[in-house]
């Protein structure tokens, strides 16, 4: 089964939606190496004046998070935001399932050192 999942780059307004195989044990490495891919080739992730920028400079993921929805959450006992680990990611995606199209996976990128 396939989990489509919308993230973002914040702070601009780049994104794009994946799909996600939940039949095998997901890791973040998957994850990211998925969402490396999309970055590089998606025109919905494509920086403003990217042409200009330096080719050796390459983006690397530093941070996963996912920014709950409050739609039927009570906020004062739900989280506005989860760091996604390889601890939680199981379960970060179980309830994302719940609420398919609710929650956003934000994506903190940065040059490589």
């Amino acid at each position: 089964m396939s989990l489509p999942i919308l993230f973002t780059l914040p702070p601009s307004n780049r994104h794009e939606i994946i799909l996600v195989d939940t039949t095998a044990t997901p890791t973040l490495k998957t994850l990211n190496k998925q969402i490396t891919a999309v970055i590089a080739t998606s025109p919905n992730c494509a920086e403003f004046m990217n042409k200009y920028k330096s080719a050796e400079v390459k983006e690397t993921i530093q941070e996963f998070k996912i920014h709950w929805s409050e739609a039927g959450r009570d906020r004062k006992v739900w989280p506005e935001y989860t760091v996604v680990t390889d601890e939680n990611l199981a379960a970060v995606l179980e309830l994302l399932k719940l609420g398919v199209g609710r929650d956003v996976l934000e994506i903190r990128v940065g040059g490589a050192e």
